[in-house]
Order: structure tokens, then C-alpha cells, then sequence
């Protein structure tokens, strides 16, 4: 994975030329990542990382993200959903949410963040990837936005490990810290109930 070649860009967003992951997050370069968020009805589902992860081991995350690598368009970063979930979207058929700027010495992202409606029930997304992918979190739509703002009080939630669904608790101290959430919230909430 540190072979990964990334672009890399200055504090304008001017690219710079290429490197590899580790020396991208080693040097602080702004790097190019795809975020994507699946919403239902009943609330946002999220991925929790596996425990064996680099960065974040077992923390609740964006349902899909990754890197864009060297030369992939923004649409090209889609493939972390079948990746990591193992299911297909039509780019075409996303909500952009724009742009956000992570800015953490390490971790120096431009983060392009998307939303998908998929009502599909738990179960179905049985395919995701184990390596990656310890299991997946659906939490309802105002618990999200407690969670996202940080709320101190764990809310109620469901977890499917692959095999069941269980309920849940979960904290917002879970969550990768991710400093856009809060004002996605309401987004989730309207693209949940179109």
C-alpha cells in the first residue's frame, strides 16, 4: 500500500507532481481522497475500519473512502465502494457534497464527498471486504447528528459483522475525526427522506 502513487498539491491546490503514499503522509502533502456516504432512509451507514489498519483501526468512518491515486479523475475513487463494500454506483447517480480541506500534519487531504440514497437492507451488503472492513454501523438520522456534533452521550445503533445484526451503541469519540460531519448532517437527513 505504500507503494501507492499519489498527486500531490501545494496549499493552492496547484499539483506538484507525484509520490508514493508513505512519503505523501511522511512529508505532509496535500493528497486527493474520495468520500462517500450511504444514506437510508432510516439513517447513514458507516464503515467501522478494521482493527488492523494503519490509521484509525476500528474506528467508524465515511461507508466508503480512500486515496485517489496518481492520474484518477475524481469519479475513478468509486471503486472504493465495490472495493470495500462490493457494490456498484453509477457516479452520475451521487450527490456531491463538496470539497473539504483535512489539514492535519500527517494527513493533508482535499476530500471529495458524496452521498448515495440505497435503502437496501443490512444484510445485503454481505460482500464487503473483511480485511478493510471490520463490519458496518447504521445509525438513524438524528443520532448521526449527535454523533457529528459531538455529542457526549453514545446513541443506539445497528452493527452487521457480515453473519447478523446486532444493536449497538456507539460514541462520537468512535468516529474518525472528520471536521465536515456536523454540517453534512442535515444533507444526509433530506437525501434520506427524498
Amino acid at each position: 500500500m505504500d507503494e501507492e502513487l499519489l498527486d500531490v498539491f501545494d496549499d493552492r491546490g496547484w499539483h506538484r507532481g507525484v509520490k508514493r503514499r508513505d512519503e505523501v503522509h511522511r512529508d505532509g502533502d496535500w493528497h486527493l481522497a474520495f468520500h462517500l456516504w450511504i444514506v437510508r432512509p432510516d439513517g447513514v451507514l458507516l464503515q467501522r475500519r478494521a482493527r488492523a489498519k494503519a490509521s484509525w483501526p476500528g474506528r467508524l468512518d465515511a461507508t466508503a473512502a480512500g486515496h485517489l491515486l496518481a492520474g484518477e479523475a475524481v469519479r475513478d475513487g468509486l471503486r472504493e465502494a465495490e472495493e470495500e463494500l462490493g457494490v456498484v454506483y453509477a457516479f452520475e447517480d451521487l450527490e456531491p457534497l463538496g470539497v473539504h480541506r483535512v489539514d492535519e500534519r500527517a494527513n493533508r487531504e482535499l476530500q471529495h464527498v458524496f452521498a448515495i440514497r440505497d435503502a437496501r437492507p443490512l444484510h445485503a451488503f454481505s460482500g464487503f471486504d473483511r480485511v478493510e472492513v471490520a463490519g458496518l454501523v447504521l445509525v438513524d438520522h438524528p443520532g448521526f447528528a449527535a454523533l457529528a456534533g459531538g455529542s457526549a452521550e453514545p446513541v443506539t445503533a445497528q452493527a452487521f459483522d457480515g453473519a447478523g445484526v446486532t444493536a449497538v451503541r456507539v460514541a462520537s469519540d468512535e468516529l474518525v475525526p472528520t471536521p465536515y460531519l456536523a454540517e453534512l448532517a442535515p444533507a444526509f437527513a433530506r437525501i434520506g427522506a427524498d
